[in-house]
């Protein structure tokens, strides 16, 4: 026998496919077990009592119908073609089909008894006490003749659980595939796998994941037998698939529709209230849930405590969005225009909606667009868009708590998404990063700020005699699209003086303030900004560019 031919007489066909079966342990020298957890193979075949009666061919009708491979994988359950649950006990003895042989399961029970038909039930007669050393006695019922009782799931319920069976079946198909395809199929039964952890483990938190309140009561009979074996200190089956047909496929379904179509925003709206109870009953059991199996790194994003901006492992986070903008084109500041239409529903929902949130949502905003071009965490992120790295720790922390706690990130996440494809579509985008360099240097000297505070009643002294840097922190938040408090200006004055806060406090007042003469003087900072961006944009120098007329009239 060739090696591809014994291959086609195991499951090393589904290996490539199926993740537990690539680690179960086959070396002679290493501890035997390995095929009794983390869901690889069933301890206890399962069968389909209408396929082992075969067909009218003549090999079936000497032989029966073949036992199938795939019965031996915990994620088949059903028979699709004839619409019922697999069995795995001998409706005759009730022993499970293959069992224990001394302290290790067997495929094959009672392998030395003669004459058996395939069909036949192996196990030892249970009504016939066998001596030691004597001949056994098998229980010989023929498990492809034999009516069992009907299932007590619903149609409905079966319905559900046999599409779910098609599709698993499509993928476990040992048709040629690419490499491609069997990454992404391993890669869906390793999330099944974790996701179905997660629901033992959180529940009754995942309870609105079934369809019937009978599907349910499977899942709940399972999560009961996981917790007794975690309070009895056995680590062994809280590994295993479950053993009954019908609640691997309960499970399964509830697994399966957690994941639906694995985007990562609906997926965390899905799964957080399942991670969450996880870390709240142990940290260290989620970590290790999420850590030591097969989760895929969209899962594990959509499972994160802190999913926004603290991915500091590489295996968390997905490649870049395929976005035609650079991170030197994304605004430090989220725009008062997106912010407004995108993300100031959120800050009703918020427990507290100061400017200071207002101020954290837009830097969030613009942190969380270079982090889908640059799959980098934020405080990584920050200095391409010349925001401090602890300004934007800063901003995790201000909103991180807050915006789990209402359960708000996943809308946060779908409104920079709109963002980010309104930015995509521009044909012509701002280089910020060159704006930033041009005005790095540049001063406001008193004439201009003299001439920008002029004629304006209660501001003249102010142009006279104040603080050229308050214009001078405006100016450069206004061209640069970003805030005050992190200009050059601003953060000299912070590194040098024993009181900063004046500056911003009078920076501040100017921006949101309804006084008319604030309100004069931010219009003309606006005209003049835009012409000092104008001259960034042509990469001329802003010392020698005079000032437009439009701004000579405004100040008039």
């Amino acid at each position: 026998m060739s090696i591809p031919e014994a291959h086609s007489l195991t499951l090393y066909g589904f290996a490539s496919r199926y993740p537990p079966l690539a680690k179960l342990r086959t070396s002679a020298n290493e501890p035997r077990g390995k095929n009794r957890i983390d869901w690889a193979t069933n301890p206890d075949i399962r069968y389909c009592q209408p396929c082992l009666a075969g067909d009218d061919s003549p090999v079936q009708q000497a032989y029966g119908g073949a036992w199938q491979l795939r019965w031996h994988v915990p994620v088949v359950f059903a028979c699709v073609e004839h619409r019922r649950l697999l069995q795995q006990h001998c409706p005759e003895c009730g022993q499970a089909v293959s069992g224990r042989v001394g302290n290790r399961y067997s495929l094959l029970t009672l392998p030395h008894v003669p004459g058996l038909h395939p069909a036949q039930c192996r196990n030892q007669d249970p009504h016939i006490a066998r001596r030691y050393h004597t001949r056994a006695t098998p229980c010989g019922a023929r498990l492809d003749q034999l009516t069992t009782s009907a299932t007590a799931l619903t149609p409905q319920d079966v319905d559900h659980l046999l599409h779910l069976q098609q599709h698993v079946d499509t993928l476990l198909s040992l048709a040629p595939a690419t490499s491609d395809v069997d990454s992404e199929t391993a890669a869906y039964f390793g999330d099944l796998l974790v996701t179905a952890r997660l629901i033992l483990m959180s529940w009754p938190a995942g309870a609105d994941l079934l369809p019937t309140a009978s599907l349910t009561d499977l899942v709940d009979q399972c999560a009961a037998e996981f917790e007794s074996t975690l309070a009895r200190g056995n680590t062994g089956p809280k590994h295993r698939a479950p053993h009954s047909t019908a609640h691997s496929a309960a499970l399964l379904l509830a697994a399966h529709r957690g994941l639906g179509d694995r985007n990562v925003t609906s997926m965390r709206e899905r799964l957080e209230p399942l991670t969450r109870e996880v870390y709240r009953q142990s940290r260290s059991r989620g970590h290790k849930l999420f850590t030591h199996h097969n989760a895929s790194p969209a899962l594990l994003q959509a499972t994160a405590v802190l999913p926004y901006g603290a991915q500091t492992q590489a295996r968390m986070r997905t490649g870049p969005r395929p976005y035609r903008y650079h991170l030197e084109e994304i605004p430090p500041l989220f725009p008062r225009q997106w912010y407004t239409e995108l993300l100031e529903p959120l800050r009703a929902q918020l427990p507290t909606g100061t400017t200071v949130i207002v101020r954290h949502l837009r830097w969030a905003g613009s942190l969380r667009l270079a982090e889908m071009v640059s799959v980098q965490p934020w405080r990584m992120c920050a200095p391409a868009l010349g925001i401090p790295s602890p300004s934007a720790i800063h901003t995790m922390n201000v909103l991180g708590r807050r915006m789990t706690k209402a359960g708000l990130w996943p809308t946060f996440e779908s409104a920079v998404d709109q963002a980010a494809r309104q930015l995509h579509d521009q044909e012509r985008r701002v280089n910020y990063a060159q704006r930033r360099l041009a005005t790095e240097h540049w001063r406001l000297t008193r004439e201009q700020w003299q001439t920008l505070c002029h004629g304006i009643p209660g501001l003249e002294q102010q142009g006279t005699t104040g603080d050229t840097c308050v214009g001078e922190a405006l100016l450069w938040s206004m061209v640069n699209e970003a805030s005050y408090l992190h200009s050059p200006t601003v953060l000299h004055r912070r590194a040098t003086s024993t009181d900063p806060d004046r500056l911003t406090d009078l920076a501040g007042a100017i921006l949101r303030r309804d006084r008319v003469s604030y309100v004069t003087l931010r219009r003309r900072l606006e005209i003049y900004s835009t012409h000092l961006a104008d001259t960034c944009d042509r990469a001329a120098p802003l010392e020698n560019a005079p000032a437009p007329a439009s701004h000579q009239t405004a100040v008039q």
